[in-house]
């Protein structure tokens, strides 16, 4: 990526030092000025960024900042930053106390720094181990649950470590659960490269479509894995979608009592969402995931590269679940998808990667507080799906993708948080526009309304009897509410 340092190019377009400009035309002007220059930088994509310390203090600057990508912050010890600028002209510091007067800057920049995605402290490690921290801050996430902790791998060849994880980690036997068509693009090379880390490997195929997440596609993992020899050393790779996904984490939480699972997520949708966080479960005549188990990976592997040749429908259902994320957590995030959503779909690499490692971070968040969706924050990633998954469920699975009923059932929240006096209507028009501007569905289609209530009844969040949904209150904020079914029905005819 190409580096930017924001105080050289200030410089160069002034023709004055930094400490020039401070002593001529006053903090002011340069303050003026940095914000010219770092809009400019800001509308390109796919750079590095390097800032002074006080260019994001003003608020316009710092959202600007986080709507347009991933923000770091290196930090150090008073001390230590003392130390390292030396007796150079620094304008902020003066000629005094200049541990004081770094104090004294911190403190008040405090917030700002405290608001952005990441935060280095830089006091102990080279300059190289910086660099390190900052590379591993855009390409990996982690969940940090005691022992149960593992990492999210993100990038375009995020694959090509997944052997030597299970290898190192000390599995002896890995079954790779796939559909046939990933099993000859990615599967055969994963396979290939297991054996040469001395894994004794096997390929499962299944069939593509929601119609496979079963409890009879489980019992054929079960004999399948049997016949491979699978034992508790032994692992379980998923190699697909949300699908494949769900099906080998279930099979793999129930077979042995346990064995591991590796998510390798190839959709959008798994990759910032169903990969992560453990949930795994088949569906049932009478719902969807009505039978499941929590069952954490030990890693996750998004591979970019995985997601070039995934149908643009796939890809716009994936979208359904980022701009979930926004709606629920982040405005800042959800202007990003605002402004890039035509990137987006043509699956610009830096906004694809800003957009899974962001979504990622966010599911990570929501279980390392809430694992076991125990109605904590987790409960709040149903948004949408209270509706949505009625609406598969009556319509047929595999009727409609999982996302575009996530849409729908997420316009239809937002329309009776409106209707409820919770959340504005410009921000309904806000959230309907982004998902058409992704090409989702956002109103619902021909289905029999008294069906898709019965079918909201047997949604799992029903509590005593009562639907309990996840309105949207903001842009970037969301409540679970106790609805009433006559409001629902309204908003629904």
């Amino acid at each position: 990526m190409p580096f930017v340092d924001l105080d050289a190019l200030i410089e160069q377009r002034s023709g004055k030092l930094i400490p020039e400009m401070f002593a001529e035309q006053g903090e002011a002007e340069f303050r003026r000025l940095e914000t010219v220059v770092l809009r400019e930088v800001l509308a390109k994509r796919g750079q590095v960024i390097a800032t002074g310390g006080g260019a994001l203090i003003d608020s316009a600057n710092r959202a600007r900042a986080l709507q347009r990508g991933l923000v770091v912050t290196l930090e150090a010890k008073p001390e230590v930053i003392v130390q390292r600028v030396g007796n150079s002209a620094r304008p902020m510091l003066g000629s005094g106390d200049r541990t004081g007067r770094v104090r004294d800057l911190l403190a008040a920049r405090e917030p700002a720094y405290a608001a952005t995605h990441c935060r280095i402290d830089t006091s102990e490690r080279t300059p190289e181990q910086v660099a390190e921290e900052v590379v591993r801050a855009w390409t990996q996430v982690r969940v940090e649950l005691g022992e149960r902790s593992y990492p999210i791998h993100i990038g375009r060849g995020a694959l090509d470590a997944l052997p030597r994880a299970v290898a190192d980690a000390g599995h002896t036997r890995a079954v790779i659960v796939t559909h046939p068509a990933l099993g000859r693009r990615f599967g055969a090379p994963l396979l290939s490269a297991l054996k040469k880390e001395g894994v004794a490997a096997t390929m499962l195929g299944v069939r593509a479509g929601e119609a496979t997440k079963s409890l009879r596609s489980a019992d054929r993992l079960y004999a399948a894995f049997l016949k491979a020899g699978l034992d508790r050393r032994g692992c379980v790779i998923a190699l697909g979608g949300g699908v494949v996904g769900d099906l080998a984490g279930y099979a793999a939480a129930t077979y042995l009592r346990g064995v591991a699972v590796y998510q390798a997520p190839t959709t959008l949708l798994a990759q910032v969402d169903s990969a992560i966080g453990g949930k795994t479960a088949v569906n049932h005549p009478a719902g969807k995931n009505l039978v499941g188990a929590f069952w954490q990976p030990r890693a996750v592997f998004c591979d970019l590269a995985t997601l070039d040749r995934l149908p643009l429908a796939e890809l716009r259902s994936g979208l359904a679940e980022v701009i979930k994320y926004g709606i629920l957590f982040d405005q800042h995030f959800f202007a990003f998808c605002e402004e890039e959503m035509p990137a987006l779909l043509e699956r610009e690499p830096a906004c694809l990667h800003y957009a899974v490692r962001r979504c990622a971070a966010f599911k990570a968040r929501v279980v390392m507080r809430d694992e076991r969706d125990e109605g904590g924050e987790r409960a709040l990633l149903n948004l949408g799906h209270t509706v949505g998954h009625a609406l598969e469920n009556v319509l047929g699975y595999g009727a409609i993708r999982h996302g575009e009923a996530v849409a729908i059932g997420t316009v239809v929240a937002a329309r009776l948080a409106v209707k409820m006096g919770l959340f504005a209507p410009a921000d309904l028009e806000r959230i309907t526009a982004l998902y058409r501007a992704a090409g989702l569905p956002v109103s619902l289609p021909p289905v029999d309304r008294a069906a898709l209530l019965a079918a909201v009844r047997r949604d799992k969040k029903m509590v005593g009897g009562k639907l309990r949904m996840v309105l949207p209150i903001a842009i970037g904020a969301a409540e679970v509410r106790e609805v009433g079914e006559e409001a629902l029905g309204a908003v629904l005819q």
